[in-house]
């Protein structure tokens, strides 16, 4: 008997890599001054800028699209850089590259030999204009911040909730598998079994602690 019904996936640094795209991102606002090592440099600031910039508008209680925290930390890197280019068009470019994301070397693998075994479907804190379109092909059901107006770690955890009234299924035998801590936590509220993807071999900080931590898909047969 398989121990799961369904997998549940986190898009973006789970089954795509957003920084395969920085230099694609980062030459048209750079021009001239465009380095590798100064791409790299904006890209991990515009990512904290995206964090403290998310954390600080959801404490409002509003529901704010990517897009929206994006241009705020545009304009935050712009200003600590002395960079003068437009945020809009700035955004635009980051919305076009996070769709041309390039999978990981283990997720076609991954999907092709899950899909035929185990019902699929993604839970992603996107727009769903950021969204690479390949799930599409493997007929994945998705659900996005945007279309639930809400977080996968925010205090309704609409999303995870929709996801399990969706499939009519027990908690217990669903696994969702993502990144970072919002994955964990957020899954963890509803019952729901988590896995750490931690490619980077990062430490865990975090009091609430996943079912189980990986390194890669691969990593995953013993589990399901």
């Amino acid at each position: 008997m398989k121990q799961f019904e369904l997998v549940s996936l986190d898009m973006f640094q789970t089954l795509v890599n957003v920084d395969s795209r920085i230099e694609q991102i980062w030459k048209p606002i750079l021009l001239n001054s465009y380095t590798y090592e100064a791409a790299n440099k904006c890209a991990q600031l515009l990512l904290r800028y995206f964090f403290e910039h998310g954390v600080e508008m959801r404490k409002t209680k509003q529901f704010f699209l990517t897009k929206e925290v994006y241009e705020r930390s545009f304009l935050s890197v712009f200003e600590h850089l002395n960079i003068s280019y437009d945020t809009t068009a700035a955004n635009k470019i980051l919305f076009e590259e996070h769709r041309l994301s390039e999978f990981y070397e283990d997720t076609l693998e991954f999907l092709s030999r899950i899909s035929a075994k185990y019902k699929i479907c993604i839970v992603s804190d996107a727009d769903v204009a950021m969204l690479p379109r390949f799930y599409t092909d493997y007929g994945i059901h998705i659900f996005t911040s945007e279309q639930y107006q809400s977080y996968k770690n925010d205090d309704n955890n609409t999303m995870f909730k929709e996801m399990l009234k969706f499939y009519n299924v027990n908690p217990s035998k669903v696994i969702h598998i993502g990144d970072s801590v919002s994955d964990v936590e957020g899954a963890r509220r509803e019952g729901i079994r988590t896995c750490w993807l931690n490619r980077n071999k990062k430490t865990w900080d975090y009091e609430l602690k996943p079912d189980y931590v990986i390194e890669s898909f691969h990593d995953l047969e013993g589990i399901l």
